[in-house]
């Protein structure tokens, strides 16, 4: 039996069909007219397996006439071997099939399911795609047998056998926190024996700068605002340009002073030591050079440095040096941020009942553009000062930009003579005149002294005034 499918074709070269009133589908009798075929062995015809009628597809040829008739063959009639005319598809189903939007090969690439929506319009699958760009990359995978070991020279760590069979895990902090405390400029800055749990936190939690880092919010004036003095190689205490003024008076403050066992030092007056005022230092505007009397600050710290724990208080900042009164110990330094930026990270330390290494830049100017300094991640070693209501420093503010109020250093002096190995302390809340009652949102004091508050303050940020 063969049947014919070229009629369901759109050629314009098949003859015109006409419809059946029989519902089963046209039949050619394969017995009852002689057909030419092809032979069972040509790679044309298209087998549909073995089944007990030897059923196969074969495409029609011009030679190969087809004889169609609009009744079924009686069932007894029926040969054991059927084929089936396939016939090519035309040039305009071609396109057809061409022009399709969706094939079954296209299908069967297709990774995610259909949909009714396009998800490039209709992002069904948004939050999948946000988490995906927040994720962390993942980790290449490597077959670990084809990568060759190369030990090379072993370091002096490797020549000596781990103590208890393991690493010394204390050694290994202490030689992270060495590394970055070499990084700190002028004289060492070194680590006193602790413990090695407290180290690691330690070790995780700060990266130690060497001036502040300004946030992209954070700008600084315009360079024609600022100016200097023109006392040429020496300043003139008398007349220096830079210096502020006292109040009603046209007398200028002098800062510093030669110490008294030391020509070569520079440290703060007495009176000005009982001040609440800003420094103003001599700048590279200036006619003077930088060994000028007036650029203590700028020439930077003088002194060593030793981080040690406290017990109760954390960690805590002392010197092995002795340290004369008014003498520059370091500045404060850390991110510049803004005040918006400053009140989500001092309610995330809050939430988290951490502390807060914020300080207002609320000298000159007190509104919501003010500028804020945090030492949390990145600071100097003075963010381990501790408070104490009784306190052996003093923080300053010290500008040697004379035309920005909001950008300006935090300048740490001492109060009196300090001698060596003696923790260094200032109050973080020195205009406090509250009562003796202790409020119990304050933050509890744990300094020791026989005037002690008992508290701090009610919130956590520290400022200037």
């Amino acid at each position: 039996m063969v049947i014919d499918l070229t009629q369901d074709s759109d050629s314009e070269q098949q003859p015109q069909r006409t419809k059946s009133l029989f519902p089963y589908p046209r039949w050619s009798l394969a017995s009852s007219v002689p057909l030419k075929r092809k032979p069972e062995s040509s790679p044309d015809e298209l087998s549909l397996g073995s089944t007990p009628n030897n059923l196969t597809i074969s495409r029609p040829s011009a030679s190969t006439p087809a004889v169609h008739t609009s009744s079924p063959p009686p069932l007894h009639n029926v040969s054991k071997a059927v084929s089936v005319v396939i016939p090519s598809p035309s040039r305009r189903l071609k396109h057809e099939i061409e022009k399709a939007g969706w094939t079954k090969s296209s299908l069967s690439r297709t990774t995610s399911p259909i949909t009714g929506l396009s998800t490039k319009y209709y992002p069904t699958d948004d939050i999948e795609r946000r988490a995906a760009r927040a994720a962390h990359p993942r980790a290449k995978r490597v077959n670990r047998k084809d990568v060759p070991l190369s030990i090379g020279n072993p370091g002096a760590i490797l020549t000596r056998n781990p103590p208890n069979g393991s690493w010394n895990f204390d050694l290994q902090l202490r030689s992270s926190l060495k590394r970055k405390l070499s990084l700190i400029k002028g004289p060492r800055v070194s680590l006193a024996a602790g413990d090695g749990k407290l180290l690691e936190g330690f070790a995780s939690d700060v990266e130690f700068i060497n001036q502040d880092k300004l946030h992209k919010n954070v700008h600084q004036v315009d360079e024609s605002f600022n100016a200097g003095c023109a006392c040429g190689d020496v300043c003139n205490p008398t007349r220096c340009g830079c210096l502020s003024q006292e109040v009603d008076s046209d007398d200028l403050i002098i800062p510093y002073q030669r110490a008294e066992d030391d020509p070569e030092l520079w440290v703060l007056t007495p009176n000005f030591l009982k001040r609440t005022s800003m420094i103003f230092e001599c700048t590279s505007r200036c006619g003077c050079d930088e060994n000028c009397w007036n650029r203590v600050v700028q020439r930077g710290r003088t002194v060593r440095l030793e981080i040690f724990h406290t017990g109760n208080r954390g960690f805590g900042l002392r010197s092995p040096d002795r340290i004369r009164a008014g003498q520059f110990i370091d500045c404060y330094l850390g991110e510049v941020i803004t005040e918006e930026s400053a009140d989500l990270r001092e309610d995330l330390a809050i939430s988290q009942n951490k502390h807060s290494y914020l300080f207002s830049l609320d000298f000159l100017v007190d509104d919501e553009n003010t500028y804020v300094v945090d030492g949390q991640k990145f600071g100097s070693p003075t963010r381990f000062i501790n408070h104490s209501c009784n306190p052996n420093c003093k923080m300053f503010p010290v500008s040697w930009n004379h035309g920005d109020s909001r950008l300006f250093d935090l300048a740490f002096f001492s109060l009196r003579d300090i001698p060596p190995m003696t923790e260094f302390t200032f109050d973080y809340n020195p205009t406090w005149e509250g009562s003796k009652k202790v409020d119990p949102s304050a933050v509890k004091c744990l300094c020791g002294e026989k005037n002690c508050r008992g508290q701090l303050w009610p919130t956590q940020r520290k400022g200037m005034k």
